[in-house]
């Protein structure tokens, strides 16, 4: 019986943190987040108008004493189960009109590794900077790392990795992710 109980408690638990973030989301952002999506510290969040987030989507930008910063344009669109973080002093900028394909992955910091006696989980972070551009549409299961620019008007290929800057109105696909041809 006590086992049940506990198991209760935490469902409700839990429950209660999704509303308080859904509470918090509306308050500071004025919509409703779909099911199984989050946001995560709020505040470190600035999101424009026309805002479009599917479900199962995650945005993180936690760590506001490091500078992590997320700013999302008016009109942009994620779809199902994108992945935004911009947390560990990370700073991620995503410009107006910009379409982001499902199961996409933004990271502006990754894990530190040079001590090879330490392990890497206590290392700590790289911080970095993602610069997204207005007019950008992004497909399906692609990976942007820190310090990146994509320019405006691009376009980047389902499946790809962006591990470097894009110019302006190009087409980037591949593992690593490279510039196929112009769009002007």
């Amino acid at each position: 019986m006590m086992q049940f109980l506990k198991c209760i408690f935490q469902l409700c638990y839990v429950k209660l943190k999704d509303l308080k973030m859904q509470f918090d989301v509306m308050v500071l952002h004025g919509f409703y987040l779909p099911r199984g999506s989050g946001i995560y510290h709020p505040p470190n969040i600035t999101i424009g108008k026309n805002f479009g987030i599917s479900q199962f989507c995650q945005l993180y930008c936690q760590d506001p004493d490091s500078g992590s910063k997320l700013i999302i344009g008016d009109d942009v669109c994620l779809n199902n189960n994108v992945l935004i973080i911009a947390d560990h002093g990370g700073q991620i900028t995503i410009g107006d009109k910009t379409m982001i394909g499902p199961f996409t992955v933004l990271r502006a910091a990754n894990h530190k590794f040079d001590n090879p006696n330490v392990p890497i989980v206590d290392q700590g972070h790289l911080p970095g900077v993602i610069s997204i551009e207005e007019d950008v549409w992004i497909g399906a299961h692609v990976t942007v790392l820190k310090d990146v620019n994509i320019g405006k008007s691009s376009i980047i290929g389902a499946g790809s990795i962006v591990t470097r800057d894009i110019p302006p109105y190009s087409i980037a696909v591949g593992n690593p992710a490279r510039v196929i041809r112009s769009r002007k």
